[in-house]
């Protein structure tokens, strides 16, 4: 059985041979194919085809592996491949224009209107991510800029690119397309920021209230464009630790809109899944309302304020998990015994319900031959234990 026949057969609730193992290792890969620091190419979980120029650069990958592509890692270890689409949609503006422009380890990005012009600023790290430092919106009608591009940006599926993904995919795994975000989440990460959005929903409550409708209504417009696509996995990437969207705010803002995006993907045959990488006991009582299929990048304790069972007693009949040995045990002194006892409390929590991985992703400077001693383990771990 293919690993991508694996997780089909998973989620559609029946027990497996063996289980499915999925780590996502695109940023040690490529940290290791480029020179230390340099800016990175590709976004988590994103294909990095064969004919990629990357490859052929040296690096400081390991000489056992240096004539290994990307997905030559998942041929031949045999893992399940996770792949997020992010560049499945195209965009045509009316009226409005994108710039950038680099600034030393800055990236500056200035959106022109006839209303006004807006500037995120995102800063690269050390480790070559990047990470939004100054959001387009800096006051409440900043807003009116922001609705005035939505309205006047069109989106077209790119299902020729969709299909192509899949097919350089295969059988080695599965492929979604993302949806950036609920309009709350859009608010809190693009285009104003936690802070700001706490005291806009103070000061202007029915400006924000106002907003959220709004973008509502485009948002929905890709939710359809999705479910007419060819991948049959869509995700809602809200990244919703409740650090920065309360449970509050997740139950009144986040889960409504899931539930009408979830009513029209699963009208057209689709799994829905979202990803939550961080703190999100807070939203357990509320993952039944959600309407979801899977919940993606899930990593307990040590580094999030759950275990493995408080997650699986929280998961309803029919959702099922990604949930990751927490990268941190990966880095440092702590040996594989630490890997192998976290990894074994997951399976044996979730039974029958968990894709496991390296929660949310193998670092840069994560130690790969731990990496492959857990799924040598795995073949090991007894099936009965599984469910």
């Amino acid at each position: 059985m293919t690993n991508r026949e694996l997780f089909f057969k998973l989620l559609s609730g029946e027990k497996t041979e063996k289980i499915p193992f999925f780590p996502d290792i695109t940023m040690w890969y490529q940290v290791h194919r480029v020179k230390e620091g340099a800016e990175q190419l590709y976004n988590p979980g994103e294909l990095i085809p064969d004919d990629a120029p990357i490859h052929k650069l040296s690096g400081t990958m390991p000489e056992k592996y240096k004539n290994f592509t990307f997905l030559d890692f998942y041929r031949h270890f045999n893992w399940g491949c996770p792949l997020h689409i992010y560049r499945w949609r195209k965009s045509e503006y009316k009226n409005i224009s994108h710039s950038s422009r680099k600034e030393d380890n800055k990236t500056i990005e200035t959106l022109n209107t006839p209303l006004g012009s807006l500037r995120e600023v995102s800063m690269m790290a050390a480790d070559g991510s990047s990470a939004v430092v100054e959001h387009y919106a800096k006051t409440i009608e900043d807003l009116d800029i922001i609705k005035y591009s939505v309205e006047n940006t069109k989106y077209s599926a790119k299902n020729e690119f969709i299909t192509d993904t899949l097919k350089q995919l295969g059988e080695l795994g599965v492929a979604d397309v993302t949806i950036n975000r609920s309009p709350f989440g859009k608010l809190v990460h693009n285009y104003m920021g936690m802070e700001n959005v706490i005291y806009a929903m103070a000061d202007h409550p029915d400006k924000i209230l106002d907003f959220l409708k709004f973008q509502e209504e485009y948002d929905l417009k890709v939710i359809k464009l999705a479910a007419e696509t060819p991948a049959r996995i869509v995700i809602l990437s809200d990244h919703a630790d409740e650090n920065l969207i309360a449970p509050n705010y997740f139950r009144d803002f986040c889960v409504p809109f899931y539930q009408k995006a979830n009513k029209i993907l699963h009208a057209a045959g689709k799994i829905v899944s979202t990803h939550m990488d961080g703190n999100f006991k807070g939203d357990f009582p509320y993952l039944e309302d959600t309407a979801l299929d899977l919940l993606d990048g899930c990593t307990p304790y040590p580094m999030n304020n759950y275990t493995p069972a408080e997650l699986a007693a929280a998961l309803p009949k029919n959702m099922y998990a990604y949930c990751g040995v927490p990268c941190a045990l990966f880095i440092g002194e702590g040996g594989f015994g630490k890997v192998k006892e976290n990894a074994e409390s997951i399976i044996k929590a979730l039974k029958g319900k968990v894709i496991l991985n390296v929660g949310d992703i193998m670092p840069s400077n994560g130690n790969f031959d731990l990496l492959v001693e857990l799924s040598d383990s795995l073949k090991e771990f007894p099936v009965s234990k599984q469910f």
